[in-house]
This record gives C-alpha cells, structure tokens and sequence, in this order.
C-alpha cells in the first residue's frame, strides 16, 4: 500500500432526500479544511435527478448502489458500510457518517494507517460506526455478504460485526481518537 493521495478517498452516503444536505455539508467542511484527499459519495439511483445533481457538483466521485449487490438483505445503512469493500481502484477508503463535519483537516486518518502497514480490511470506531478505513477486496466483501446470508436474519450494525470477525479474522476494530 502506498501513501499516494490519489488512491485514497473519504467516502459518505445519501441514500435519502434528507440524507443530500447532510452529505453535501460533510464534503464541503472536508473541501473546508484543506483535505489532500478526493471525496466521494454513495447514493441510490431512487433519489429525485436534481438532488443526483447537486451531488455530482459537490463531489469528486459518486457511487450508485447496484441491485442484486446486497445478497444478504441488510438494510441500505448497514450495506452501505460494506460497499467500500467493492471500490478496486482506491487502495483506502475512509467512510464517515453523513451526519459528521470536519472541522480539522483529519487527513492523518489515512497517514497514520499507511505508516502502520494497515494489513487489515477493515477500522471502525467502536460506537455507532461512525467512521470506518477500508482497505477495498472484492474476496472479503464476498466473503462477509455469504457469513451475512448464513446470519440468516442478522442484519442490524452488531450482526455485521458478528459477521466480520467470524468470516474474516484479519479485520481488526480500532477507536479513533478526536484531534
């Protein structure tokens, strides 16, 4: 893994009409602070064509949601956290919460995890899943959505993480630590 900006973004989601300014207000405090990292956003092809719109002026990238992606029925929030998995052409991805702001520059996030050789797939924040780094593999994405399918049911926050420890122990859990 290198440091290279370029292959490195900050990710949030809108997957609901109310979830657009909120996601637009996270990418411009980012853009605020001096962030060297690129940012992008995943959405739904359901949200009405002016809302896709004011998104693709805010941000760098967008990712639409593909049908028949989510094999394990979560619900659109909790999928949405494992959609970073899918995303080959970033070697890390750091996925905040559309209901955060950046009022830092925190790109030390991707630093910190680089220095460390980050051999894992997956950090989250203890609490809530706020804050996720990820390192993109198809094969771990298909591996947690089939331990997902086996859950049979399990489909809120704590199933996932049941899931993820279960189906692959190289991910690890990590706290971040304001400022």
């Amino acid at each position: 893994m290198t440091d290279n900006p370029n292959s490195q973004v900050w990710l949030t989601s809108a997957l609901t009409e109310s979830d657009v300014p909120k996601a637009l207000t996270l990418c411009f405090s980012l853009k605020r602070v001096l962030t060297g990292r690129k940012v992008g956003v995943i959405t739904s092809r359901q949200l009405p064509n002016r809302l896709i719109e004011s998104l693709r002026q805010g941000f760098e990238y967008m990712f639409f949601l593909e049908d028949g992606r989510n094999s394990a029925g979560l619900k659109e929030q909790d999928f949405i956290k494992l959609f970073p998995l899918t995303l080959k052409p970033f070697e890390m991805c750091v996925f905040l919460s559309p209901t955060m702001l950046a009022v830092q520059n925190c790109d030390k996030i991707f630093d910190e995890c680089c220095s460390q050789r980050f051999s894992g797939y997956l950090l989250t924040e203890a609490t809530g899943m706020e804050v996720f780094v990820i390192k993109p593999s198809v094969k771990v994405f298909e591996n947690l959505m089939n331990g997902l399918v086996e859950t049979r049911g399990l489909v809120n926050s704590e199933a996932m993480e049941l899931g993820l420890h279960g189906k692959c122990p190289t991910i690890v859990k990590r706290s971040f630590v304001n400022g």
